[in-house]
């Protein structure tokens, strides 16, 4: 779930908690929900891993069933609460923490920061502030892991669809008092004066002929920002 921002009614992820989650799947067609799961391939058990905006924890159970030592932030009570749950039905154990992740301060503790669907909340300012801090609480040769909407690509019939695809999402967000109006955000872009290393990238489609819709990428943390732009590995997901 997103941070409180001026723009962004802080209440809006309590009042959207019961049916969060049901709309994203229904929206992407299951391919939201599965680029949060093919995060798993990097979770090891004993790990540290910190989600944040886990919003209603699916992804955050899902780690918690690969043994790791998980802890979560969100600023929706009703969303922790959701994930609380579901975490207590799995038989397991997670850290649950209502607050700013610009607050959470444990500088290179974490071997796995994960941030699904969570920075696309910002405005480019805030959330390139963001990207840098979420950076530091991963341990040098740690791992960010990201899940968001992709970049257009592919032919202009597909960067089309799939701008009108995004678009009608971030209409419908905004109009429920989620998200700030913004443009899709490449994030590899800024990987470099974050600290970070492209890895890997994983493409999710909602119909196998369809935009690459969603990302589930892969960066690695650093000693220096002084590392070239990352490649581009693109994978097909399961729909194709």
């Amino acid at each position: 779930m997103c941070p409180s921002a001026p723009d962004v009614p802080s209440g809006g992820f309590d009042r959207t908690a019961w049916f969060y989650e049901p709309l994203a799947r229904l929206y992407s067609l299951g391919q939201i929900e599965a680029a949060k799961a093919s995060q798993l391939s990097f979770l090891n058990s004993g790990d540290r891993v910190l989600y944040v905006g886990v919003g209603a924890g699916e992804d955050a159970v899902r780690a918690a069933s690969r043994g790791v030592e998980l802890t979560c932030i969100d600023l929706s009570d009703q969303m922790l609460r959701r994930t609380r749950s579901k975490i207590e039905r799995a038989g397991r154990s997670a850290e649950l923490i209502r607050g700013d992740v610009f607050e959470h301060d444990r500088k290179g503790y974490y071997d796995v920061v994960a941030a699904n669907f969570f920075l696309n909340c910002f405005e480019r300012g805030p959330m390139r502030r963001m990207l840098r801090h979420l950076a530091s609480l991963v341990r040098p040769g740690g791992r960010l892991l990201i899940a968001d909407v992709a970049v257009p690509s592919g032919p202009f019939i597909h960067r089309a669809i799939h701008r009108v695809y995004n678009g009608v999402g971030i209409a419908l967000y905004w109009a429920m008092g989620l998200v700030p109006l913004h443009p899709i955000y490449d994030y590899r872009r800024y990987f470099d004066e974050a600290g970070l290393r492209c890895r890997s990238v994983q493409d999710f489609r909602v119909l196998s002929f369809g935009p690459v819709s969603f990302q589930a990428i892969e960066a690695e943390r650093i000693e220096q920002a002084t590392q070239p732009q990352c490649s581009y590995f693109e994978k097909q997901s399961s729909t194709d």
